[in-house]
């Protein structure tokens, strides 16, 4: 082996004297680092964005959530909250469900989605009537909500229930009337999806939970710990369904990986071009190299040392591309990240530049498909190498 590979060194050497071989060796080497530098950046910049949109779901989202089963809101809230108080730094009971808005003055209405919220965290940017001002009938809905129903000053809201309670004349919805409407630009919850929030009392009564919530949100000191309160909460309530932020966040983190999937599968294509232009490279070494492979085959070199000295040429200009693709990828990566090259617009993105992440696992991956490729690329022209007839090969000489 030592003398194959030293061989396969010379045979890279010597084929500088040859412009058009050397060319495409450098071609070859050329194409796969483009390819891998390209693959890195790629990945890392995926990566990058993943991660930070991965932290700020950590943030904003529950890191546990407890919901009820078999019945429409929790059944002992008491027992329920003291247990999450347990393995929870903080615990937020809420009532959430769809109802039916509408304007009574315009004749507009749409099914929302409702969601209790402490009216102490609500920064209202704009107050329909603000001479209504009535403790425990405040309304608040999302800008696009207003606008759906046509909202103008002096108008008020009615909401709908889902469920309908029994009176004299039958049985009637379960509505609310509210006077003091205010609009906020999002909701501040974890529930991006609510465009109704109300105080919790008001939200009880339109579901008619009975002062009961709908679900429990959690947020625990580390995430990492998410699992251990999961296996706490599901032996302290058994009548319970509970969630982890990732079961909670299961379909964006499957596009997400669906995404970087897709990514990497297309840009992976520039590295196979690059293999196959290796295929064009070794075939000249070896018209180049006849005489020479004719010469060590009458001196015993048998077949399998002819395919190994070519496998390892074109190992060598694959190790050598990859090498240079990855000070290019990861160096570019870094820099980027580090300095902020890329910037972005503060008024549309929560980041002042493109985030780049190296994961290690993205890195072995490509290094070892770019390899691989070159090795599967150089099999062709080493076996066809180790066919030559020796006797007809230095006669041509």
């Amino acid at each position: 082996m030592n003398y194959e590979l030293t061989i396969a060194l010379r045979y890279l050497w010597t084929a500088r004297k040859q412009l058009h071989t050397a060319f495409l060796s450098i071609i070859s080497a050329l194409g796969l680092a483009v390819g891998v530098a390209t693959l890195l950046v790629s990945l890392a910049l995926l990566s990058g964005l993943q991660s930070r949109i991965k932290s700020r779901l950590i943030s904003s989202s529950p890191h546990v959530l407890v919901e009820p089963v078999g019945d429409f809101a929790i059944i002992d809230p008491p027992a329920a909250e003291a247990a999450c108080r347990s393995v929870a730094t903080r615990v937020e009971p809420y009532v959430s469900g769809f109802a039916w808005i509408s304007n009574a003055r315009a004749e507009t209405g749409r099914p929302a989605r409702v969601r209790s919220i402490d009216p102490a965290t609500i920064e209202f940017t704009e107050s329909l009537n603000p001479g209504a001002v009535s403790e425990g009938s405040v309304i608040w809905l999302t800008r696009g909500a207003a606008a759906a129903l046509r909202l103008e000053a002096g108008d008020a809201v009615v909401v709908v229930g889902p469920r309908t309670r029994l009176t004299p004349f039958g049985a009637a919805p379960v509505f609310r009337k509210f006077g003091d409407v205010r609009i906020v630009d999002s909701p501040p919850v974890h529930d991006a999806e609510a465009e109704v929030l109300l105080s919790f009392d008001d939200a009880s009564a339109i579901f008619m939970t009975g002062g009961r919530p709908t679900a429990i949100a959690l947020w625990i000191a580390s995430v990492e710990s998410v699992d251990e309160a999961r296996a706490t909460l599901e032996a302290a309530l058994p009548d319970t369904a509970i969630k982890t932020w990732k079961e909670i966040n299961r379909p964006l983190f499957l596009a997400l990986r669906l995404e970087k999937l897709v990514m990497f599968a297309t840009i992976s294509l520039i590295v196979l071009v690059a293999a196959l232009n290796l295929v064009c490279s070794l075939a000249m070494l070896v018209v180049e190299k006849r005489s020479r492979i004719g010469i060590l085959r009458t001196l015993g070199a048998t077949e399998s040392s002819i395919r190994r000295i070519f496998l390892l040429v074109g190992l060598l200009i694959g190790v050598s591309g990859t090498i240079a693709g990855n000070l290019a990828g990861l160096g570019f990566s870094w820099i980027a990240d580090r300095y902020g090259l890329v910037p972005l617009p503060g008024d549309s993105f929560v980041v002042s530049h493109v985030p780049f992440a190296i994961e290690l696992q993205d890195v072995l991956i490509v290094n070892a498909i770019a390899v691989v490729l070159s090795i599967v690329a150089a099999w062709y022209p080493a076996a066809i190498a180790s066919k030559l007839d020796p006797i007809a090969a230095i006669r041509e000489e």
